[in-house]
């Protein structure tokens, strides 16, 4: 089963206005960088399920720091309490993959079963080590550093080096790389970044409005439609799943 998780940046309005009653509603994904902004409307938002990313990317990017046991407490309180949330990333240190695999470990000795993350760039002998030892991984690293065919050769030799495997691409929501890989998920910030910020629009191609009141309603809507048909695309391959 694919998901397509849209990234939670801010009060996205879309996933209030419009979707109301609706069958199909999104799957989202949360750092923990806007944890606080994310719980405190939390009731408002209209969405299936939600999965909460360590934000240590934004955090590296802001020169802030993310600390291992609150991380560790919030997720497992909100584990405890929310049933919505259903997957949680570990905790990475960007540039040193022996620390964010000490991570990993450290949070699954408390009982919080964090997906690990393999980082472009990094030795593949840790892409190896945790497809061996975590039923789910993550790929990541990408966004914003190489091109898209980079990116996708890239993403196609590690599913041909641990396939078949649970895998999640950061970054990856884009049509081209959930038809040419069986993601078990992906995330994208694109449907809200790419028409608030840059007039740039799946729903409505060579519309150029933009602007962080707009209703992206069309723009959660095509998400959901790619999904479905991604769900179709690997629905026999993603049976291979361990």
């Amino acid at each position: 089963m694919t998901v397509v998780r849209l990234a939670y940046g801010g009060p996205p309005q879309a996933i209030q206005k419009g979707l109301e009653g609706r069958e199909r509603v999104p799957a989202i994904l949360v750092s923990f960088f806007y944890l606080d902004g994310w719980l405190k409307n939390q009731n408002l938002y209209h969405y299936r399920n939600w999965a909460l990313d360590s934000g240590a990317f934004s955090a590296y990017n802001s020169g802030a720091q993310i600390n291992l046991n609150e991380f560790i407490d919030t997720s497992a309180n909100l584990l405890e309490t929310d049933s919505t949330l259903t997957e949680v990333f570990a905790l990475d240190v960007i540039g040193d993959p022996k620390a964010s695999i000490r991570n990993t470990e450290i949070m699954w000795k408390a009982g919080v079963e964090a997906i690990p993350t393999y980082h472009y760039g990094s030795p593949e002998d840790v892409l190896f080590h945790i497809a061996k030892n975590y039923p789910k991984i993550a790929l990541g690293g990408v966004a914003g550093l190489v091109s898209h065919r980079e990116r996708e050769r890239w993403a196609k030799h590690c599913f041909s080096c641990v396939w078949p495997k649970k895998i999640h691409g950061f970054g990856y929501g884009g049509a081209r790389a959930l038809f040419r890989m069986p993601w078990h998920s992906v995330d994208a910030s694109t449907w809200e970044l790419g028409p608030c910020r840059f007039g740039r629009w799946n729903k409505y191609p060579g519309a150029s409005v933009r602007g962080g009141t707009q209703n992206l309603r069309g723009e959660v809507e095509w998400y959901l439609e790619l999904e479905r048909q991604a769900k179709h695309r690997w629905a026999k391959t993603l049976k291979e799943l361990k």
